[in-house]
């Protein structure tokens, strides 16, 4: 019987090399096609993902407004009636920067921004993004 095993092992024939060769140059085109698309689209899902914590806090920023009359001084005292937590921005992990414009103590009108740092996925898209109640959501030059 493992004589039987044996010849048949010596007669069968495995890849050659060039086929090995051909299939490995096969994959690593794919491979440089698809890894810098993968990457440019997980750069504009965080950047999306940015954009709509923007608009979510903005919102929760306006029905503070309508229930106190002022925006508050800090993102922190939207917790935990209008957000469970104030979000992160996904490209940087950096937290938004929130301006409340005011007049002597009650602010009035705020902006909120994000500056993308150098080498920082969304940067190669989009240097920053702010939002103002008036302007709404703009890509800072």
């Amino acid at each position: 019987m493992f004589q039987f095993f044996s010849r048949r092992l010596r007669d069968e024939r495995g890849f050659t090399l060039i086929e090995l060769l051909i299939v490995v140059a096969i994959i690593a085109i794919l491979a440089a096609i698809l890894i810098p698309n993968f990457l440019r689209a997980r750069a504009q899902s965080q950047l999306s993902a940015s954009k709509g914590n923007l608009k979510n806090l903005a919102t929760s920023l306006e029905s503070y407004f309508v229930d106190r009359g002022s925006y508050p001084t800090a993102l922190a005292g939207l917790t935990p009636i209008y957000l469970r937590a104030v979000p992160n921005d996904p490209c940087s992990n950096l937290a938004y920067t929130y301006d409340p414009l005011s007049t002597p103590a009650v602010p009035t009108d705020y902006k909120m921004s994000i500056d993308f740092p150098a080498g920082s996925p969304c940067d190669n898209i989009v240097p920053g993004l702010s939002y103002t109640p008036g302007g709404g959501l703009q890509e800072t030059p």
